[in-house]
């Protein structure tokens, strides 16, 4: 094939918003995105005039009081290690709004991020987690990729669909959380209905509010849940006969922790949760049922070891 032509062609259809997840997630890989970007950035450039700053702040206030805002926007919530320090805090938060093709949020240790998107549905990206998404036509075509763990609040529309490495979730209207990492994809319903399909397994689920699934290398396992628990939207997060594997994780993304878990069977299962504003009561809330005591090698570099042995 023609590489010239080929990438003429991804240009093309990456400008006006026709890539699928699977091929923007691909084409951002590539060598040719950065100098595509550069591209398109000085073509919009050209086009727009020059923005009276002060006008358009007035108008994004007056859209935040009316609510009635049909764009694109983020808020940085606080960060976990903001908790330790004195207990007068000034929160600092940016609200941006988006114009382009397609967005694209990324978090990282200890950090979480709300996302509104064109229709008012709400996304609350977790620490270590992406979010890629495309604006043009959002309201006939809802899809999102997503690859870490974040909790969604969808307005109700027509199908909105959350793509995977491991599976695909699709709704009409609900609030649900879905988690995936690695060989590990986990779903909870917590309002409406929800329709899970599986990579690895290839079978349909429905779930509804209280229902949960997972896929563990390749096993399915379904669960209920209270969905009046706490998650780790309100700052703790929980977990049932969960892999340790996936608990680790979810403390290493938190506080920014590097465990050493080559004494250990990361098979084992966990069952509780921790609080996202203390990392030692975390560290101890997790380890001491699981029979596990641990050493600082360096910084935030932590050596388990199972207390038995």
């Amino acid at each position: 094939m023609d590489k010239n032509k080929d990438n003429s062609n991804i240009l093309a259809r990456w400008i006006s918003g026709d890539l699928t997840p699977e091929e923007l997630k691909d084409f951002k890989k590539s060598k040719d995105f950065k100098l595509f970007t550069k591209i398109n950035k000085v073509s919009q450039e050209f086009k727009t005039p020059r923005l009276d700053e002060n006008a358009v702040f007035n108008k994004i206030s007056h859209q935040l009081k009316q609510n009635k805002n049909p764009e694109t926007k983020i808020i940085k919530l606080i960060p976990n290690w903001a908790y330790a320090v004195a207990a007068s805090v000034v929160i600092a938060f940016g609200i941006y709004y988006v114009n382009n093709l397609e967005s694209h949020f990324q978090t990282g240790y200890s950090e979480q991020m709300a996302v509104v998107l064109p229709d008012s549905s709400q996304v609350m990206l977790n620490a270590n987690s992406e979010l890629d998404f495309k604006n043009r036509n959002w309201k006939d075509k809802r899809t999102i990729a997503l690859e870490g763990e974040a909790f969604f609040d969808v307005e109700k529309g027509k199908s909105f669909k959350v793509y995977t490495n491991d599976g695909v979730v699709e709704v009409l209207g609900t609030e649900f959380n879905v988690i995936s990492r690695g060989n590990y994809f986990e779903v909870q319903c917590k309002e409406g209905k929800v329709r899970v399909t599986s990579t690895s397994t290839l079978k349909e689920v429905i779930l509804l509010p209280g229902d949960a699934l997972r896929v563990v290398n390749g096993d399915l396992e379904k669960w209920n849940f209270n969905i009046n628990d706490s998650n780790w939207v309100l700052g703790e997060s929980a977990f049932y006969n969960t892999p340790l594997s996936q608990v680790l994780i979810a403390l290493e993304n938190q506080f920014k922790l590097d465990f050493d878990t080559s004494k250990i069977d990361l098979n084992n299962r966990f069952t509780g949760g921790f609080s996202h504003k203390d990392i030692k009561l975390a560290l101890k809330t997790v380890l001491k049922p699981m029979d596990l005591s641990y050493t600082y090698n360096e910084a935030n570099k932590i050596i388990l070891v199972n207390s038995k042995n």
